[in-house]
């Protein structure tokens, strides 16, 4: 088989296994999915998963990836609306708030492992990870210097993943 042809196949079963990935997680939460379920149900042997990646981390990391760069788009499109500074800083919380909403497995994870690892040891996933949130960051700027942001994105997304915690009351 060409190298061409393999490069193929690998990208046909990386992209069958994150799909069903993405399902059990959005069905089970990041701690129902596992590995093995992930085999069983997406019909491929456990070692043939570990061909693929390396960790269920490493395959959350990459769905984030997939989410953030639809999200840096969206915020690409916003910046470069004509409205004032403090419409297009309501319609970026508003895309982060249905972000956090629509996405919350992927938006936690990534809340809760940027920079967790220092870069030098990071894996190629999370140094990507990690390159999208600067850039994405980076982007921003142009609104608020990135101080301001990050104060303002803990602020407010502190708040909200306490508030998060006590919705429905006896939960």
């Amino acid at each position: 088989m060409t190298e061409e042809k393999k490069a193929a196949v690998a990208r046909y079963h990386r992209k069958a296994l994150m799909e069903v990935a993405d399902r059990l997680l959005t069905e089970l939460g990041y701690d129902g999915m596992n590995m093995n379920l992930l085999a069983k149900e997406a019909k491929y042997s456990k070692a043939t998963v570990y061909v693929y990646f390396s960790s269920k981390d490493e395959i959350v990391r990459l769905l984030c990836i997939e989410r953030l760069e639809l999200f840096r788009r969206e915020i690409g499109v916003i910046l470069k609306n004509n409205a004032s500074l403090d419409e297009k800083l309501a319609a970026v919380r508003y895309a982060l708030d249905e972000f956090a909403r629509e996405d919350g497995i992927y938006f936690d994870f990534i809340c809760n492992s940027v920079y967790a690892s220092p870069v030098s040891d990071a894996s190629d996933s999370e140094k990507q990870l990690s390159a999208l949130i600067a850039g994405i960051l980076g982007d921003l700027s142009a609104l608020q210097p990135e101080a301001e942001l990050k104060k303002a994105w803990y602020a407010y997304y502190g708040e909200y993943k306490i508030s998060k915690m006590f919705e429905g009351g006896d939960k």
